[in-house]
């Protein structure tokens, strides 16, 4: 196994990754985020590879906040149906970690909806802790006013 950045030419398996995750995807929708995802210095988009094909992908943020120090969030974590069990979302919370680590970060962040029992148990069994509840609220903002 390989993990490595992810590239522009990874958008369709990326794409279809993000349809198994719940959030149904274009590949030319991909390709435009993994585009705006490489203008940022403290982001990144790392795929895991299993014989050549993309089996996973991690997304990771870096950010300082004024209530605390530079820290890393996981905006996203999915491994392939066909992968899952095997060690390999383990693999890529590692080396999100690591990449946390070399951005001086003090910590590393996931929120996980609450249905998603099965990722609660995974991040509980590699050494993370459920720290709080939350709710979410969103705005869609139009973007010709």
């Amino acid at each position: 196994m390989n993990i490595r950045l992810a590239t522009e030419s990874d958008a369709e398996s990326i794409a279809d990754l993000c349809t198994q995750l719940g959030y149904p995807s274009m590949p030319e929708e991909v390709a435009r985020r993994l585009h705006q995802i490489e203008q940022f210095e403290h982001d990144a988009l790392f795929v895991a590879e299993v014989d050549g094909r993309v089996a996973g992908w991690i997304h990771v943020i870096a950010y300082p906040l004024p209530e605390m120090d530079l820290h890393t969030e996981i905006g996203g974590l999915v491994v392939d149906e066909a992968h899952r069990s095997l060690g390999i979302g383990r693999l890529l919370v590692e080396h999100a970690e690591a990449w946390a680590r070399a951005q001086g970060c003090s910590e590393i962040r996931v929120r996980c909806n609450v249905i998603r029992e099965r990722a609660h148990k995974f991040y509980a069994a590699i050494g993370y802790e459920n720290i709080k509840t939350q709710h979410t609220f969103r705005k869609i903002l139009d973007h010709g006013r």
